[in-house]
């Protein structure tokens, strides 16, 4: 298996994890100093760090959002270690109920097979500019 396969692999697997709650699993995924961004514009826009960092996006996400789910559309590797998923994610609003559908592009630096950053962006030219950042 080549190194890409392996990193989608490990993505796919980490976005399973993600929909079925499951923050061990999760968790695993990222470098225990891991550094997490949301560009602003998307819901919680922020920067955390390491696995509780990871904790609190994710609650602070859950909270605005009864239910989400997140799906990968597609995955393209930028230089040998970063990696950009063209993600689409459902959610119901936690207060409204209403239904909201979304395109963004996660990115992701990957090292030794777990990511030491990871930033979601409202679009890929964002998210490939942000790998020179």
């Amino acid at each position: 298996m080549s190194e890409r396969e392996t990193n989608e692999r490990l993505l796919r697997q980490g976005i399973e994890a993600y929909n079925r709650h499951d923050m061990e699993a999760m968790t695993e995924f990222f470098d225990p100093d891991v550094e997490l961004y949301i560009d602003a514009g998307l819901g919680n826009p922020g920067t955390w760090r390491g696995h509780e960092g990871y904790r609190t996006m994710v609650a602070a996400w859950r909270d605005a959002f009864a239910d989400d789910q997140s799906e990968v559309l597609s995955v393209e590797m930028v230089g040998d270690r970063h990696m950009i998923a063209e993600m689409h994610q459902r959610a119901v609003g936690a207060g409204s109920g209403i239904p909201v559908e979304m395109t963004n592009f996660y990115l992701l630096e990957l090292r030794e097979g777990r990511a030491v950053r990871f930033g979601i962006y409202g679009d890929r030219e964002r998210a490939v500019a942000a790998v020179h950042e």
